[in-house]
């Protein structure tokens, strides 16, 4: 199975350094430039393409100024190994991929999907707004421990979305609330009758998205937009945890 990347941003220890020294306060260039071992071009290159991505960085007489933080759960905001794509056809199949050539352990997210889909081949609507995510976990998972598997992370999942304020409940079928479906995790795995060569996990939690009849978001359970930024780092926190 073949993987495309392109497109898809991906972790940054540069990115990373200027966007933490930013949020300290102004800093020039020049500052930057020393400190990255970089030409104040490559500094500008990268502020130019944080621009891009919905920060809102502008060149002051102090330097450099973060005025507004994006939106979007970029890799180096994570601490963990990630990729990012603003469209996908399935974040699973990616994850796949990726695992067919021995790629493990890296959280694949999108801001949309194409092609979503949840348990027994049902589509899972993947609008922009939502959290969407898969990985692949190591080799050796026994075939009959992926259900439990699936119910733990749901439980990780769940934990983390309370802390926003809002009363979840888990099932065989996925996160509810008392208004509807909030999210789901998905569990497959590939190999050997008993034995997983790996498995894939995906996971959807309805944030800002639009969402289908009988399931039910975040910012309509709060009546507020909510930061897919917090809510990603405080889902994925709980579920590499729980898997990483």
């Amino acid at each position: 199975m073949k993987v495309h990347l392109r497109g898809a941003l991906r972790e940054s220890e540069t990115k990373r350094f200027i966007l933490r020294r930013l949020r300290k306060g102004p800093a020039s260039g020049t500052e930057l430039a020393r400190k990255l071992g970089i030409s104040r071009v490559a500094v500008w290159k990268h502020i130019k393409e944080l621009n891009s991505l919905g920060y809102s960085i502008r060149a002051t007489g102090k330097g450099y100024c973060l005025e507004k933080e994006a939106k979007i759960p970029c890799p180096w905001e994570l601490e963990v190994k990630a990729i990012y794509f603003h469209a996908v056809s399935s974040t699973m199949e990616v994850a796949r991929a990726l695992a067919e050539r021995g790629t493990l352990r890296t959280f694949v997210i999108a801001g949309e999907q194409t092609s979503g889909r949840g348990r027994l081949g049902r589509s899972w609507l993947s609008m922009p707004g939502g959290l969407y995510f898969s990985l692949a976990l190591s080799p050796g998972i026994p075939m009959e421990d992926l259900s439990d598997l699936r119910l733990r992370i749901m439980e990780e999942v769940a934990g983390a979305i309370k802390n926003f304020g809002v009363d979840v409940k888990v099932n065989e079928n996925g996160i509810f609330t008392k208004n509807g479906k909030l999210g789901g995790v998905l569990v497959e795995g590939f190999g050997e009758p008993e034995l997983a060569r790996f498995a894939v996990v995906g996971v959807g939690v309805n944030v800002n998205n639009p969402v289908p009849r009988g399931g039910t978001s975040l910012s309509l359970e709060l009546g507020k937009r909510v930061s897919l930024l917090r809510v990603a780092k405080a889902v994925i926190e709980g579920v590499s945890y729980d898997t990483c």
